[in-house]
């Protein structure tokens, strides 16, 4: 079973994609801010975070300079859930810190970020076989 971190501030769309995602089989872990998402990676690795930018108290750029920077997990596949036309600068620096995927909160659909979630896992997380 993998596990899905989830990452956003707004409680709602924690919730809907979380309990989707458990529907799924997927484990979650559900988290409000970045350093509640930061503190969690030390009791528990995801494979996969799914992470919103504006973020309080460690917005989400931060998170990420920080994941990818640290040996243990550098390697986690990420998809960035954002609003893009507010977030410009933002996306830009989500992609140069190898961001997986960039998913519009707009006008996502639940079984497409499933299927990203799904690519990203199979491209990035090492086989536990």
């Amino acid at each position: 079973m993998h596990v899905v971190l989830v990452v956003d501030d707004a409680a709602r769309a924690r919730e809907s994609v979380s309990e989707f995602l458990e529907h799924e089989g997927f484990k979650t872990i559900r988290a409000a801010s970045g350093k509640e998402a930061y503190a969690t990676l030390y009791s528990q690795t995801p494979d996969i975070v799914l992470l919103d930018l504006m973020l309080p108290e460690m917005d989400g750029i931060t998170f990420l300079q920080t994941i990818r920077h640290h040996p243990q997990w550098e390697h986690i596949p990420v998809i960035v859930l954002t609003e893009l036309q507010d977030e410009h600068k933002l996306v830009a620096r989500a992609r140069q810190l190898h961001v997986d995927d960039l998913v519009p909160k707009a006008n996502f659909g639940l079984e497409d970020l499933l299927m990203r979630i799904r690519r990203a896992i199979a491209v990035r997380v090492p086989s536990h076989n």
